[in-house]
């Protein structure tokens, strides 16, 4: 059985914001603008053939720790990855907005406008019960 980890320390420049970036074996992303290459098919064994820039496009919290996902600009492969106690917080702040703001946008493409029919219909009225049919009594 192959292990899917395998810890890499390199540093790097990285490709968006010109930062070097000092690896510590799990750093996969800039600390500054939070971008990420792609370059692994599994962590660390740098096996992708892409090396497209990963953007950070969501950011979600969980009980020890906050996750961050990136999409590649090239191939849209998506990746999650913790973020580390050096990543800037104001981009991660940046990003999270970004992603809620992305979904209001795609939610008020879907969901009715307001006073629409379709919208006070569903807005808390209950729908009327149709008879039932064929049922002589």
């Amino acid at each position: 059985m192959s292990r899917r980890f395998t810890r890499t320390t390199e540093d790097f420049v990285c490709l968006v914001c010109g930062a070097s970036v000092r690896g510590d074996g799990y750093t996969n992303h800039c600390p500054s603008c939070l971008c990420s290459r792609h370059v692994d098919v599994h962590p660390g064994d740098r096996a992708a053939g892409c090396g497209g820039v990963m953007r950070p496009v969501a950011v979600e919290t969980r009980t020890h720790d906050v996750v961050l996902t990136h999409a590649c600009e090239r191939c849209g492969h998506r990746r999650r990855n913790r973020t580390a106690p050096a990543d800037d917080r104001d981009a991660l702040l940046a990003v999270a907005a970004a992603a809620a703001q992305t979904a209001v946008f795609s939610a008020e493409a879907v969901l009715p406008e307001v006073g629409s029919p379709v919208a006070s219909r569903s807005a808390g009225a209950r729908p009327r019960r149709r008879a039932r049919a064929g049922r002589g009594r």
